[in-house]
């Protein structure tokens, strides 16, 4: 079981915390962002961190990368909300210059997908949660649209995320 959550406030600055409950280690292979407009989806996998590294934050393999061990009962920091918006926006789109405050007065919600490996498991393991954009706030304001992470459970779903990770590659 893998929770996704907003800390430290309400806003994109608010940190996207990964947290591992389950009983073993979990290796995180991926992480996805998909942002939504109401005219368009835009999906990217932000496991590369290059958002992080170019934040001015104190560098280490943690900060270098999304992937990696995850052990019982810990979490990892995946960054700002603005960061992984920032990052999703550019990975989506052939113009370099399209910055995330752009997509951010438009967006809607972004889902944070988290794809890992567990324990002796052949498929990847995943989970996913949505937090919605509420424009009527001075800044923007995100707000989680369930009370927990969805898990992915389903093997037709999971062969379909290997498929997507396979073509990432």
């Amino acid at each position: 079981m893998l929770v996704v959550n907003r800390s430290e406030g309400r806003t994109l600055e608010a940190r996207c915390f990964v947290t591992n409950m389950s009983r073993e280690p979990v290796h995180v292979q991926s992480v996805v962002a998909t942002v939504r407009t109401d005219s368009d989806t835009h999906s990217a996998h932000i496991t590369g961190a290059e958002d992080i590294r170019t934040s001015g934050t104190k560098t280490g393999w943690q900060r270098m990368t999304r992937q990696g061990p995850l052990l019982p009962g810990t979490m990892v920091d995946m960054g700002t909300f603005a960061c992984i918006l920032d990052y999703a926006t550019q990975s989506c789109s052939d113009d370099r210059r399209f910055l995330g405050s752009k997509l951010e007065a438009q967006a809607i919600s972004m889902e944070i997908t988290i794809l890992g490996i567990y324990s002796t498991e052949d498929l990847l393991i995943g989970a996913s949660r949505t937090f919605e954009f509420d424009h009527a706030r001075t800044p923007v304001e995100l707000r989680a649209t369930t009370a927990l992470t969805r898990q992915i459970r389903r093997k037709s779903e999971r062969k379909r995320l290997l498929r997507e990770l396979d073509r990432q590659l």
